[in-house]
């Protein structure tokens, strides 16, 4: 896809992987339409932009809310136009094992990570597919391919985005569109602090947003994992499952 001059939501974009995702498009002449909910926070961003030479409109959403989302679409289009790429990356962190969330958390953890994306996607979808062309880019995790001890319910909803993901690639395809879960590690953000991670599998947003954007220019799906050597070990754990299990187990005695 042509960047320049393209359509680009981005949810979640008030900070993290989600402010330098749309940083990275704005830079590459994409107009930007930045979703959280915080805006005094969008509003910063969209001037900083602006002041770089790109175009970017502040607009606070709920990602939990269908009727916010198709707001945002409304908005996108009256002042850009069709959205041709949606990023759906607003999410937050599990908060522990399954046994230490109460029922409040678990529920927002599931609306945030795994129904956002849901009703995100389905808000710009049907526009997409009629123009016969766009593409969703879901920001899972490499939690969505790997068990995840002490993290059930976020990997839950991680490995949700890439069935998701995955399986409305199949059938959007088919209409020129293209639907990419982009999986990356431990990424140190504001919700996300990582002390304590093994350093290999900790990255920068920057580094996560420069992904996104080559996926969209390239086409790539129907899912992209980061960093790129880990491919080796999805095959491992379909190939020899007894193995990966017993190599899981040694590493959530580790860092757990």
């Amino acid at each position: 896809m042509q960047l320049k001059g393209s359509v680009v939501v981005v949810t979640g974009a008030s900070s993290g992987i989600g402010e330098a995702t749309a940083v990275a498009f704005a830079r590459r002449g994409a107009r930007v339409v930045l979703a959280a909910r915080r805006r005094e926070r969008l509003e910063d961003l969209a001037e900083r932009i602006g002041r770089a030479g790109g175009r970017a409109l502040a607009a606070p959403c709920d990602v939990t809310d269908a009727h916010a989302l198709r707001t945002l679409r409304t908005v996108t289009e009256e002042a850009f136009g069709p959205a041709d790429v949606v990023v759906n990356n607003a999410g937050i962190p599990g908060g522990g094992a399954l046994t230490e969330l109460d029922d409040d958390r678990i529920r927002l953890v599931v609306e945030v990570n795994l129904l956002g994306v849901l009703l995100g996607t389905r808000a710009f979808l049907p526009g997409m597919l009629r123009r016969g062309r766009g593409h969703v880019v879901n920001v899972a995790s490499l939690a969505g391919l790997f068990v995840t001890p002490g993290a059930e319910v976020y990997g839950a909803t991680k490995h949700a985005v890439v069935a998701f993901s995955e399986s409305l690639d199949l059938t959007a395809k088919r209409s020129g569109v293209r639907v990419t879960a982009v999986n990356p590690p431990f990424v140190p953000t504001e919700g996300f602090p990582q002390e304590g991670r093994p350093t290999p599998f900790i990255l920068a947003s920057e580094d996560i947003a420069e992904v996104i954007a080559r996926v969209v220019r390239e086409g790539i799906a129907p899912r992209y994992s980061i960093p790129r050597w880990v491919a080796p070990l999805e095959a491992f754990g379909v190939l020899t499952p007894a193995l990966y299990r017993w190599g899981a187990d040694i590493a959530s005695r580790r860092f757990t």
